[in-house]
């Protein structure tokens, strides 16, 4: 969608107000009038309301002057687009291409193996704007040639927890049906408001369930959200973000060997948070396909990486998968998949789907990565722009920040972000410093430096820091207990460790480590292990090797642009054999 639109509507937050524009300038260049419909009657901006009619003339202009076309799919990407960043951050709404949701639409119907689709009952448990039902109605128009009162008062339900995106769905079934020269006064509508975690069906059963299931994290999840999910098996490990517990509520609700067709994180996979709903696929004996975009990130506003699960109600001992590009798919019978048995899977640790067999050579060969390695993750002020900095000079007592602010030398501690290994030939070009407000006990554990001390001792750092306060305090949405203010977000990696082994939290082949013995070096972003110096240097040639590689590219993450992420979980069970 042109970019001048989306300016244009970008300000729009009142829902009628934004309906009726756009259903009436989609009416309008379609060349439909005399509508029958009462729904799409009342949304039709009249002459007497001005105001309404000036804003539709702009956009009218607007679209002439960009030669704008104004297509179904375009009117629905423009409903999801105006849904408040509020609400798509909270719900998880995000619009999804139309190659996407036609794919599992179709491939969910061909898969389906009925005599008759007359009365086949399909629903998206998280509809939005209902660009799925959008696609089953005209999947079920062309195959049944039933009327789109018909399919929709008999096969297509829904439900949303807004009420806007119920209206919306609605509003978007009746223009389908309008569009293609079905007017009818009336439409019976089965879409109704709730939310999916509690909603009570009373018994339904489908055929077909269709979706894109809300993208929320745990972190921005209320507390209402987070009592709800604990309600289902498949949240019960880590902090599992919202689309985990949509699988179950989906597989529930399905008729024997009825399908399942979702586009998802690809997380569950491995992670933690995925654990309970492995088990939950494996005690199901769900058959399970599973079409991995990889490092190909489909939605264009959020960095998450994607697959497409395909899942049918009945007896399996096998997850299939496979890794495609969206723009080369092919119908699932054309696919060759691998195939794994459940029982040679391990729910618990994550599904090794790539080169399974490898794997366990891997990890069945020396002692284990997290056994020898203590790794973690770096400092997290969660405001690392306020405490670490590029000093523009120094003197004897003071080290300058940008505007010549002076902080004291002896607050401030060296910090590497080790993400960026590979931007430096020389290492010294990558040391930074950090306001620390801690000292160190005899063991090397910190201990905080209490306000009157710091202020007394350090006056130039706390006067700086003062400075940022407010914003600060807006760490953790303003929820965070931290010893004082001016503490660290977190309170990780900020013991003294002499021997460590520095390296990229995200890598790709041939990336760099550094190793170094500076107890008073610190690192933010990217990943270290600690172990005595022999087994660093040994883990240091380790990371250079081809099967190292090999094991990373079957294992771990994948992110854009080629890398893959080296997080503790998935270096903790590679073997490390013994030396000869």
């Amino acid at each position: 969608m042109n970019k001048a639109v989306l300016d244009f509507l970008k300000d729009y937050t009142d829902v009628k107000s934004i309906n009726r524009l756009l259903v009436t300038t989609f009416l309008i260049l379609k060349k439909k009038s005399n509508i029958k419909n009462n729904l799409i009657l009342n949304l039709i901006i009249q002459e007497e309301n001005t105001k309404e009619l000036e804003t539709l003339n702009k956009f009218l202009e607007l679209l002439k002057k960009i030669n704008q076309s104004f297509c179904f799919e375009q009117l629905l990407e423009l409903f999801e687009f105006v849904i408040s960043p509020s609400d798509k951050l909270v719900n998880g709404a995000i619009y999804t291409p139309d190659n996407i949701r036609e794919y599992i639409t179709q491939q969910s119907f061909e898969t389906l193996k009925i005599k008759s689709l007359n009365k086949v009952k399909v629903v998206d448990i998280a509809c939005g704007c209902g660009g799925f039902l959008i696609d089953a109605s005209r999947e079920l128009k062309v195959k049944t040639n039933k009327s789109y009162k018909k399919i929709f008062q008999e096969n297509i339900y829904g439900v949303d927890i807004q009420k806007y995106s119920v209206e919306r769905t609605e509003i978007l079934l009746a223009l389908l049906a309008i569009s293609e020269n079905e007017d009818e006064k009336e439409f019976t509508f089965n879409i109704y408001q709730g939310d999916s975690l509690k909603y009570d069906w009373e018994e339904t059963k489908f055929d077909l369930i269709l979706g894109n299931p809300p993208y929320v994290c745990s972190r921005n999840m209320d507390d209402e959200t987070k009592a709800s999910m604990k309600e289902w098996s498949t949240c019960r490990s880590g902090h599992p973000d919202l689309y985990i517990p949509f699988f179950q509520i989906g597989y529930e609700l399905l008729k024997d060997n009825g399908i399942l067709g979702y586009i998802t994180v690809n997380s569950f996979i491995n992670s933690v948070n995925g654990r309970a709903v492995r088990e939950y696929f494996e005690k199901q004996k769900a058959l399970l396909k599973i079409v991995d975009f990889g490092d190909e990130q489909i939605f264009q506003s959020r960095m998450t990486y994607t697959c497409l699960c395909f899942i049918q109600k009945g007896s399996n001992d096998s997850v299939f998968y496979t890794q495609e590009k969206s723009t080369t798919l092919q119908g699932l019978e054309k696919i060759k998949f691998i195939e794994e048995k459940y029982e040679d899977l391990d729910s618990f640790k994550g599904w090794n789907l790539k080169n399974n067999s490898f794997i366990k050579i891997i990890e069945s060969s020396g002692k284990p990565f997290g056994e020898i390695y203590d790794t973690k993750s770096g400092i997290a002020t969660l405001k690392n722009r306020v405490y670490i900095f590029k000093p523009i000079k120094e003197d004897d007592k003071y080290y300058y920040k940008d505007d010549n602010i002076p902080i004291e030398k002896e607050i401030c501690k060296n910090i590497i972000n080790s993400n960026k290994l590979a931007k430096y030939d020389k290492f010294d070009e990558l040391v930074e410093k950090i306001i620390f407000p801690y000292r160190h006990a005899k063991d090397g554990k910190p201990i905080f430096i209490e306000k009157d001390k710091f202020k007394m001792s350090y006056p130039k750092a706390y006067t700086y820091l003062c400075e940022y306060k407010e914003l600060l305090s807006t760490r953790d949405k303003g929820k965070g207990k931290y010893p004082d203010w001016y503490a660290f977000g977190r309170s990780q990696s900020l013991e003294k460790r002499k021997e460590k082994l520095f390296f990229p939290q995200l890598v790709k082949k041939g990336f760099k480590t550094f190793y170094s013995e500076d107890e008073n070096l610190y690192f933010y972003n990217g990943m270290c292990a600690y172990a005595p110096k022999k087994e660093l240097i040994k883990l240091q040639k380790i990371m250079k090797t081809d099967e190292f590689w090999k094991y990373i590219e079957n294992k771990a993450k994948h992110y854009a642009s080629g890398y893959y992420g080296l997080g503790r979980n998935y270096l903790k069970d590679f073997g490390v054999k013994d030396d000869k």
